[in-house]
């Protein structure tokens, strides 16, 4: 019998909420939930699927958590960093940066012969310390990262070692039931920050207290914004717009019951961006995005503005509240 679950605990001009929806779907087919289907009701994001209760959802967090360990746990150099972090501290040789290739190359073939689709999508989403872009000499190495990878740098710190790794370890001890109650919006656990400016969401919100539950799942959807590298230019990361100095983050909110990979052709598109841009860009072009959505359901679009905070040497980079932008303007 098919069942509903509902994200009740979100916000829908939150970033950190909409990503948790899309981390938790993939999660959730990943576990065998073959029927599964998403979509918003009363601005809350639901997900329905065969016997969907917060057991199969609970037991499949849990899952989840414990088979990421085999490259999540896996650690590099004599820092040791997160092997499979986008973005480094600075690797200053060429031998370095070999071993640091054949170590990521090994996980990537163990993931391809064990068919885990999920974590090649993650991991290519997530992006790599790139080798390959130069500024008058010097090697940008972050210019390989998706933009929704926002842990600071200060101290060394890296996203894999320094968020998720942490993340799933204490994720791992709680109770049965707790994971779907942090997801669902019941209980506000927040093991890794603890403080009132807590920033375990890593920049998908403001600082403050948030479920680590429901924050993995938010983590594990930037796997859904495929991230396309450039020579000597930053990696393109789809949903993400930048106009000048300015940068947003853009979703969709769609009419109809969607099935991940559908959402997935929309983060990807052209229009999505389009239908986002300044309103100094050609009125044709965001007139065309705005109908080409609206034929495919989507009923508006979410744009984060990112904010910058902190030292220019180690700035912290957050996605702000929403502004919600409707298709129908132009039809």
């Amino acid at each position: 019998m098919k069942t509903a679950f509902v994200l009740a605990g979100t916000d829908p001009l939150v970033l950190a909420h909409h990503l948790a929806f899309y981390g938790l779907a993939d999660i959730l087919v990943e576990d065998g939930v073959v029927d599964l289907r998403m979509h918003w009701a009363d601005d809350r994001p639901v997900l329905t699927g065969t016997d969907l209760n917060d057991d199969r959802i609970d037991q499949a967090i849990r899952a989840h958590l414990a088979g990421r360990g085999r490259w999540v746990d896996q650690l590099h150099g004599p820092e040791r960093r997160g092997l499979m972090s986008p973005r480094l501290s600075l690797i200053k040789d060429d031998a370095a940066w070999q071993e640091l290739q054949n170590g990521r190359e090994n996980v990537l073939d163990e993931l391809t012969e064990d068919r885990a689709w999920s974590d090649l999508r993650y991991l290519a989403a997530l992006g790599e310390p790139c080798y390959w872009s130069t500024w008058r000499g010097t090697t940008r190495q972050d210019d390989g990262a998706s933009r929704f990878e926002m842990q600071p740098r200060n101290r060394g710190s890296e996203f894999v070692g320094n968020r998720l790794r942490p993340l799933r370890t204490k994720l791992s001890k709680r109770k049965p039931g707790q994971l779907v109650a942090g997801v669902a919006g019941r209980i506000v656990k927040d093991e890794l920050g603890g403080k009132p400016d807590s920033v375990s969401a890593t920049g998908l919100t403001t600082p403050g207290p948030i479920d680590n539950a429901l924050i993995w799942c938010a983590l594990w959807g930037i796997g859904q914004f495929p991230t396309t590298p450039r020579i000597n230019a930053a990696a393109r990361t789809s949903g993400h717009l930048r106009d000048r100095r300015h940068e947003w983050f853009v979703t969709p909110m769609w009419d109809g019951h969607w099935r991940p990979a559908r959402l997935r052709t929309i983060l990807t598109s052209a229009a999505l961006l389009d239908a986002a841009s300044p309103d100094d860009t050609d009125a044709l072009t965001i007139r065309a995005a705005k109908t080409w959505l609206r034929e495919r359901g989507v009923l508006g679009i979410t744009r984060f503005p990112i904010g910058r905070f902190g030292s220019d040497n180690a700035p912290e980079r957050r996605a702000l509240r929403a502004q919600p932008i409707p298709t129908a303007e132009y039809t």
